[in-house]
């Protein structure tokens, strides 16, 4: 058997996780034969390859027991980075616990004032201006001096670097959005196939579809992202404004509306009714971002776990 086998053999014992634990399981068995190969080349010089890669793939063990070491582990994260159980779980239950769990339930209308995932939403909504101008910027940049100065030499090293640092991007992204939004992501991006000379690893990096993928995520992302903010700060600022309408009626005397010149302190009712009015927009507002949130998720999700 050889690597190639063995990672298919992983993947078939994978089927049915999620694709980010797949993905992730796939890179690090790669990587750590790739490690323990070169440690016995340089080791032992006069090993051949096909032996090499033999006592390799035996330390790796069995894929099936190393895909359920790969569940377990996910497990074990994913309940420490989640709410608190009710009761503590052992290491057993974790291994039988559903690899994949369906998504939180989505909480109810007054309940998600005290869901966490409601600010940590509104957090990566508000952060996605900052973040999409940065991509996008760097994107057009990137292509821009890629494409302009590839009839040059020193275009093909600068091309090179700029998808290489778009999959780095790619895989900070997927971190930022698995931390606040809650969406399992890849926490390792895929390895590019090996070559024999710099020029067949160069060209792997242009053929891997990931690069593209994360290339029209960044894309995306800025026009998205400017939307939901516009949107979302506007609904946060109306929403709050309405909520400190007693203060600025009571105690900064703000009037109620200037009308020829006159001002025109607020009624009882208004004072009483804009309040209630801001909540409600709070609260809406947050069930907004949640669903702003799972599109931005869908989104990362789509292209930015290699399937």
């Amino acid at each position: 058997m050889d690597i190639r086998a063995y990672l298919q053999a992983l993947r078939t014992a994978l089927a049915g996780c999620d694709p980010a634990l797949v993905q992730d399981a796939l890179a690090e068995t790669e990587a750590t034969y790739r490690s323990q190969r070169d440690r016995l080349a340089w080791s032992e010089p006069l090993l051949g390859p096909a032996e090499a890669s033999r006592r390799v793939l035996e330390a790796l063990g069995d894929p099936g027991e190393r895909a359920a070491r790969f569940r377990e582990r996910d497990q074990v994260v994913a309940q420490a980075l989640g709410p608190i159980p009710a009761a503590p779980v052992s290491s057993a239950q974790a291994a039988q616990a559903e690899p994949d769990p369906a998504p939180r339930p989505w909480p109810s209308f007054f309940g998600i004032f005290l869901d966490g995932r409601a600010y940590t939403t509104l957090a990566y909504l508000l952060l996605g201006l900052i973040t999409g101008t940065f991509y996008f910027a760097w994107t057009l940049t990137g292509i821009s001096l890629s494409i302009g100065l590839l009839i040059l030499i020193i275009g093909i090293p600068i091309a090179a670097f700029f998808l290489g640092s778009i999959r780095a991007l790619g895989l900070g992204e997927g971190r930022l959005v698995e931390a606040l939004l809650d969406v399992r992501m890849p926490r390792r991006p895929p390895l590019l196939p090996e070559g024999r000379t710099w020029m067949e690893r160069l060209g792997g990096l242009f053929k891997d579809g990931y690069t593209w993928k994360c290339l029209i995520y960044f894309m995306i992302h800025f026009p998205l992202s400017l939307f939901t903010f516009c949107l979302t700060f506007t609904a946060v600022s109306v929403s709050l404004c309405l909520v400190a309408a007693p203060i600025l009626a009571w105690v900064l005397h703000v009037p109620f509306m200037v009308w020829g010149g006159t001002e025109i302190q607020a009624p009882l009712w208004a004072v009483l009714l804009l309040p209630l009015s801001g909540f409600l927009g709070l609260l809406g507002t947050l069930h907004l971002g949640m669903a702003f949130g799972r599109l931005h998720g869908g989104l990362a999700r789509a292209l930015l776990v290699d399937r």
